[in-house]
């Protein structure tokens, strides 16, 4: 499971909290930690969150996600790209030359749009599961409550405004 720490900043609707998770927790050990997220500099995330142990505004909690709903929204975004290519590289080689002869560019070409396509069907079904049942990390434990952690703020900057 993926796990981060975070600051419970607003109370919402149906059990949902916004939290401000912070970042790099859970890739800290990775070699490509000063790559992610492409150019932005902020160390932390606001973030709509489950709420079934009742954290209040203020509280540090751990935030969880299962692994599972992340492993399978990655197979589907990388999968089905390779998947489309290598069966349009194969259609291309085996529907006009039969296997027999070059059919290089032919193979390139099939390839290419193998893979073009599945990646837009890869887009199609995860902007559908994320509209159907969206990933949302789960408040799984209370570090510190507000009035434990009086002098622990959130980082500088999360949109809180220091609560």
């Amino acid at each position: 499971m993926a796990q981060t720490i975070g600051f419970v900043v607003e109370e919402g609707d149906n059990g949902r909290v916004m939290v401000v998770a912070e970042k790099g927790q859970g890739c800290g050990s990775c070699n490509s930690v000063s790559q992610c997220h492409g150019t932005r500099a902020t160390r932390s995330e606001k973030t709509l969150a489950f709420n079934p142990i009742g954290a209040a505004v203020g509280d540090r909690v751990l935030l969880t996600v299962a692994s599972g709903a992340l492993l399978s929204r990655m197979a589907v975004l990388y999968l089905l790209p390779v998947f489309g290519m290598l069966t349009g590289a194969f259609t291309g080689a085996f529907m006009f030359h039969g296997g027999d002869g070059p059919s290089g560019g032919t193979s390139i070409a099939f390839g290419l749009a193998g893979f073009v396509l599945g990646f837009m069907l890869s887009v199609a079904i995860s902007r559908f599961w994320s509209a159907a049942r969206p990933v949302l990390p789960v408040i799984t434990r209370i570090v510190n409550t507000r009035l434990a952690s009086s002098s622990i703020c959130p980082p500088a900057g999360c949109g809180c405004s220091g609560k």
